[in-house]
C-alpha cells in the first residue's frame, strides 16, 4: 500500500495494489469529549465524500446516504428536474 500526502490540501491519497486509490482526510475531526468513536472521512475518485464511523460498543452496522436534491437544489439549467429524482427515488427504495 503506498501512501501520498499532499502538502496543498488536507488529503493524503491512499493507493493499494489490484484496488481503487481513495483520498483520506488528514486534519483532526472535532468532536466532543465524550464520544469515544473513531471519525475518519475519505474521498473517492468519482467525487464521493463518506464519513466513517467506528464505534467499538456497537453490536450493529448501519449506513446512511444524503442526496442532494430537492427544491434547493434545482439548478437553474435544469429546472424542475428533483421532482423526478425524488420520484426515482421513493419508487426504488
Amino acid at each position: 500500500m503506498a501512501t501520498v500526502v499532499d502538502p496543498v490540501s488536507d488529503w493524503k491519497v491512499v493507493e493499494k495494489l489490484g484496488s481503487v486509490s481513495y483520498r483520506v482526510f488528514t486534519k483532526a475531526i472535532v468532536k466532543s469529549e465524550q464520544d469515544d468513536r473513531d471519525y475518519r472521512i475519505i474521498k473517492l475518485e468519482n467525487g464521493l465524500e463518506a464519513t466513517l464511523i467506528h464505534d467499538a460498543k456497537a453490536d450493529k452496522a448501519a449506513a446512511s446516504l444524503d442526496v442532494a436534491v430537492g427544491h434547493l437544489y434545482d439548478p437553474v439549467r435544469r429546472l424542475r428536474c428533483s421532482p423526478c429524482v425524488r420520484r426515482s427515488e421513493w419508487t426504488s427504495g
